[in-house]
C-alpha cells in the first residue's frame, strides 16, 4: 500500500489533507479517499458522506504517521489519490488486507 501511494505521489496524483481533499471531491477529481484508523469521527463521518455523496470509494488504511511516512509528508488524516489507475490497485490492495 506504501509503495503504491508514494508512486501515485511521484506521479503528482495525490492530495493529502483536509483542504486538498475536500477540494478534489468538489471538483470531481478524487478517485478514491483514504482515511486513517486514527482519524477523528467526525473527519470519518464528513469524508464518509461527502464519497458517498460524490460516488468515489473511501478506504480506512494505516495511521496518520503511517500515510504521512507513505507520502513524505507530515502525518494527516485524510488523502485522495487522482488517478483511476492507482485509485484500483489501491483499492484491490487495500481490500485484500496486504
Amino acid at each position: 500500500m506504501a509503495e503504491l501511494l508514494g508512486l501515485a505521489l511521484r506521479a503528482r496524483k495525490v492530495a493529502w489533507g483536509y483542504r486538498a481533499v475536500r477540494e478534489d471531491l468538489r471538483r470531481g477529481r478524487a478517485h478514491l479517499v483514504i482515511v486513517t484508523e486514527d482519524a477523528s469521527p467526525r473527519l470519518r463521518r464528513e469524508f464518509e458522506v461527502l464519497c458517498r455523496t460524490k460516488s468515489v470509494p473511501l478506504v480506512v488504511w494505516g495511521t496518520k504517521a503511517e500515510l504521512g511516512l507513505a507520502l513524505g509528508k507530515p502525518p494527516s488524516g485524510v488523502a485522495a489519490v487522482e488517478d483511476p489507475g492507482f485509485a484500483r490497485l489501491i483499492g484491490q490492495v487495500v481490500g485484500s488486507g496486504q
